[in-house]
C-alpha cells in the first residue's frame, strides 16, 4: 500500500481528510490556471461563484457561506472591483450594507472559469455509475442541510 493510500484510509479523521484530499485534488489545478491566465485566486472565484448565485451578499455573508477569512475576502473585494469584475451597491434598507453585484466582465470571466470546474467534477465522478452518484449527492445532501448547529460548535 502507497503512503499516500495508507493516510487516506488509515487516519483518525478519514472520511475528513480524504474530503480535503478531493477537494484539493478537484480545484487546484483549476485555481492554478485561474490563477496565472486570469489573476483570479480562490477566494475571488468564491465571491464570483456566491454573488453569481445569491442575490443581495455582502462580503460579511460571502465569508459565512465560504469560511474565508475576512480579511483575506476583503482584498479579494477590494481586488475584483479595481478590475470592474464587481460593483457594489450601499443596501436601501441599511445603509452600512455594501451589496455586490457582478459587472458584465465580471459575468464573462466567471463563464470563462465555470466550465473548467464542470470538467474537472465530471472528471472526478466518472468512476462512479450514475445510481452511485446519485447516493454520494444524496449523502452530501444529507450531511449539508443539517440544522442542529454543528457547524458552529466545537
Amino acid at each position: 500500500m502507497s503512503v499516500l493510500r495508507s493516510i487516506l484510509q488509515r487516519n483518525e479523521i478519514a472520511y475528513i481528510y480524504r474530503i480535503g484530499y478531493l477537494f484539493n485534488q478537484f480545484s487546484g489545478p483549476v485555481y492554478r490556471w485561474t490563477e496565472s491566465e486570469l489573476g483570479i485566486q480562490r477566494a475571488h472565484f468564491a465571491t464570483l461563484f456566491c454573488i453569481d448565485h445569491l442575490p443581495h451578499l455582502t462580503a460579511t455573508d460571502i465569508v459565512e457561506l465560504t469560511g474565508i477569512p475576512k480579511n483575506s475576502l476583503s482584498r479579494a473585494v477590494a481586488k475584483l472591483k479595481d478590475d470592474d469584475l464587481i460593483r457594489t451597491e450601499i443596501d436601501r434598507e441599511d445603509g452600512r450594507r455594501a451589496i455586490l453585484h457582478l459587472t458584465p466582465k465580471g459575468r464573462r470571466i466567471y463563464a470563462q472559469i465555470l466550465p473548467r470546474f464542470q470538467d474537472r467534477q465530471q472528471k472526478m465522478l466518472a468512476t462512479l455509475t450514475p445510481a452511485e452518484q446519485r447516493t454520494f449527492n444524496a449523502l452530501l445532501t444529507k450531511l449539508v442541510d443539517r440544522e442542529d448547529g454543528w457547524a458552529q460548535s466545537l
